[in-house]
């Protein structure tokens, strides 16, 4: 097997082409979530499989995540995807995780789990003694949603020093998971945010960071909820979308359930979550 590099971020776009007709993941995309978040990417001598995998502190104890596990139509159900992910749990435990999950690995991540339509992924789970922890919901809203700017705030993209430091005041306190994610966005010019008077940030959005169209992290100050600022952000975004010619908004890891509903929102997909400790 061989270890690539981000040089080979084209032949693994074209690969996830191939094999996963739907998904419609970028060079960009992968070159971020798989190399620019150092783990392991390897490949089989020829090309026809790739696995990704990262590995990250929580606590005291070291986890794994396989982030993306593909194989080559004409070279599935021979082996090549049980043998990737040995090889990825191999190197996980040789760098010190304690478990090994499908899916996940925020803050750079494709997928919150293993979407229940990949059955074949699902066996190969179930047969290499994966168990399910829960499952994930992602939603769907239409681009053409809109919502009121409430009154005594004002939206504004999230571009100049103040504004940055605005928005990682409110950020950094109340999710400070998320301020990776919040300052890409930053950076591809896809995060916004309502301003009061005083130059306060209220609430924030993001998009497009992982997955294009895919929405957040977003988040209101505890204080400010329930005042429409979330539902804003939302149409702002819907805006942006609109204008990049998408017709939806996917939006993962949801919650709370009723505030996507109330924008018109529907499930789109569902995934299982699964995980394998190491002396499993």
């Amino acid at each position: 097997m061989d270890v690539w590099g981000p040089d080979r971020a084209g032949d693994l776009a074209a690969l996830c082409a191939t094999a996963m007709t739907d998904e419609a993941l970028s060079v960009d995309e992968l070159t971020a979530c798989c190399w620019d978040d150092p783990g392991l990417v390897l490949a089989t001598d020829d090309g026809s499989g790739t696995i990704v995998a990262v590995t990250r502190q929580w606590g005291d104890a070291v986890v794994a995540f396989i982030k993306l596990l593909v194989v080559h139509p004409n070279a599935q159900r021979t082996g090549i995807g049980r043998a990737l992910l040995s090889a990825a749990e191999d190197w996980a435990w040789k760098s010190g995780a304690s478990e090994m999950h499908l899916g996940g690995s925020a803050p750079f991540y494709l997928w919150p789990g293993v979407d229940m339509d990949a059955l074949a992924m699902l066996c190969l789970a179930e047969s290499a003694g994966y168990e399910p922890t829960g499952a994930a919901i992602n939603m769907s809203v239409p681009v053409t949603f809109r919502a009121p700017v409430p009154a005594g705030v004002e939206v504004r993209r999230v571009l100049d020093d103040d504004q940055v430091a605005g928005v990682e005041a409110l950020v950094g306190p109340n999710w400070p998971s998320w301020l990776d994610e919040t300052r890409r966005a930053i950076e591809q010019g896809t995060c916004l945010a309502t301003f009061d008077a005083s130059g306060t940030v209220t609430a924030f959005a993001c998009h497009s960071v992982n997955r294009a169209r895919w929405f957040g992290p977003t988040g209101t100050a505890p204080d400010r909820r329930h005042e429409g600022a979330g539902l804003a952000l939302l149409g702002e975004v819907a805006k942006d979308l609109m204008a990049a010619g998408y017709r939806d908004i996917e939006i993962c890891w949801i919650g709370p359930i009723g505030f996507y509903v109330a924008a018109g929102g529907s499930v789109s997909r569902v995934y299982r979550t699964l995980r394998r400790h190491k002396d499993a």
